[in-house]
């Protein structure tokens, strides 16, 4: 059973209230020598505070909730890593959820966070969360009085925070890369356009190839879903359309591509030249290291986390938006275009 300090106080012969001021560092007169008696029992009890009932009287757990998509994607297990480090050094503890890529998961994930009193969600939304979709969740999270952060995928809106990734950026890094070794009909395998991320990354490329004067071809844009299998359609769905790189919105992606390419009898570099995004740890040890845009993972996490944290401390208050600038890694999956 639980060690309670009722039963310090029985080892001890102090009473419940004496134990209780030791334990929680409260101001008293209690001797040195009561405080030491008390810490012996406690250390040869092996007792724990209970605390949820700590948290309930504090209102205050010192816990957060962490919404992710999908757990088996690198990028996501990344951002966990991040968010329980920063929760680590802080002595915060956190409950992860997967919501799946399904929006009914989140606000059923989000009810359930609230029970458990939580002091802080950090919010990646599933992409099926259209705009309407998110502003559904964000309410809810407000009428539940839980502070939040949006990691990664989010929208715009009063009062919404977020941590992210300058994606306008990153589509320019990649597009102006293709650019630059020769590639003129490029490609693009977009994640659900609807999702503010995949909008500003296709932003990016296209004021790429305004700057470079190329037109911007819609047969050449294909929307998939963020998965291995959906690069592997993307190629099949661009078959007859003439082109000689593709970027695609993430890394997953981008391994469906080369699996598709290669199963067409077609090289990688030498045949089509391949960029994906994210940066996740399998890109760099593939049979052709995969030339990525390279997202801060961990990092995004640990802002998030600290974002929250700040809010129930004496530090900075938290800000609405906190941009974080993506660098372009450069691997052997890219090469200057064969005239």
């Amino acid at each position: 059973m639980r060690t309670t300090i009722k039963d310090i106080a029985a080892m001890t012969g102090l009473s419940i209230t004496t134990v209780s001021l030791v334990l929680n560092n409260k101001p008293s007169r209690i001797s040195e020598q009561s405080k030491a008696l008390v810490f012996e029992a406690a250390k040869k009890l092996r007792y724990r505070p209970n605390e949820l009932a700590v948290g309930l009287i504090k209102k205050h757990t010192k816990t957060l909730g962490l919404l992710l998509t999908d757990i088996c994607n690198p990028f996501f297990a990344s951002l966990a890593k991040g968010v329980e480090a920063c929760c680590s050094r802080e002595g915060w503890t956190v409950i992860l959820c997967d919501t799946g890529e399904s929006h009914d998961k989140e606000l059923a994930y989000m009810q359930t966070l609230s029970s458990k009193n939580v002091d802080g969600i950090i919010y990646c939304a599933s992409m099926d969360s259209t705009a309407q979709k998110f502003l559904e969740s964000w309410e809810m999270m407000e009428q539940l009085g839980i502070p939040c952060v949006v990691v990664d995928r989010s929208y715009e809106g009063p009062g919404i925070r977020s941590v992210s990734t300058d994606h306008v950026m990153g589509g320019w890094l990649a597009a102006e890369h293709l650019l630059k070794l020769g590639h003129r009909r490029i490609a693009c395998v977009t994640g659900p356009r609807h999702l503010d991320v995949c909008r500003d990354r296709l932003e990016g490329y296209r004021m790429a190839l305004n700057k470079y004067q190329i037109p911007y071809n819609p047969a050449l844009i294909c929307e998939q879903r963020f998965s291995i299998e959906s690069g592997r359609h993307a190629v099949a769905q661009l078959t007859g359309q003439p082109y000689t790189a593709v970027f695609a919105f993430n890394d997953m992606m981008a391994y469906g591509v080369c699996q598709e390419l290669r199963a067409q009898g077609l090289r990688i570099p030498e045949d089509v030249s391949v960029v994906g995004y994210d940066d996740i740890y399998p890109s760099q040890i593939l049979e052709v290291p995969l030339t990525t845009v390279r997202q801060p993972i961990e990092q995004l996490g640990i802002r998030a986390a600290q974002e929250l944290i700040a809010a129930f401390s004496d530090r900075i208050p938290p800000e609405c938006r906190v941009l974080f600038k993506p660098e372009l890694a450069v691997r052997g999956s890219t090469a200057p275009v064969e005239r």
